[in-house]
């Protein structure tokens, strides 16, 4: 006999230009975020254009908090907006990849502008999206 419950994982996606840097850093805040709430969670990153390596900076930053880091960055394919739980755009355009779901748009500074500012609003998002999962 089964369980009356049963656990179901949440596939979380960020994506931005270059998957170099806000993805990354999103992803890896909501691996942290969603192990202290105990969420069941698979969360990736990707972009539209990625650069061959993730910016150095956002490397340093998030190894120094002890956070992973996804190297190298990857494409965002339809299939993978299309898999996700929760598809979050950091700035990508996504016209050509013909998204039928919804998408979550988040506004954040640039790092090369700010790089505090940058990931006190990648941190803010996170927490609020860790949130809302954590009360659904």
């Amino acid at each position: 006999m089964g369980l009356p419950w049963a656990f179901v994982t949440t596939k979380i996606l960020f994506m931005c230009p270059h998957s170099a840097a806000k993805s990354v850093a999103a992803a890896g805040f909501m691996t942290r975020e969603a192990a202290k709430r105990g969420l069941d969670v698979e969360v990736s990153n990707g972009g539209t254009d990625p650069d061959p390596e993730v910016a150095a900076g956002v490397r340093s930053h998030l190894e120094a908090e002890g956070l992973p880091v996804v190297d190298p960055p990857s494409y965002v394919t339809a299939e993978d907006l299309e898999q996700a739980d929760v598809a979050v755009n950091i700035g990508c355009d996504l016209s050509h990849l013909a998204v039928s779901r919804a998408v979550e748009d988040w506004v954040i500074p640039d790092f090369s502008d700010d790089v505090d500012a940058a990931f006190a609003a990648i941190k803010d998002h996170v927490g609020a999206l860790a949130d809302r999962l954590a009360s659904s």
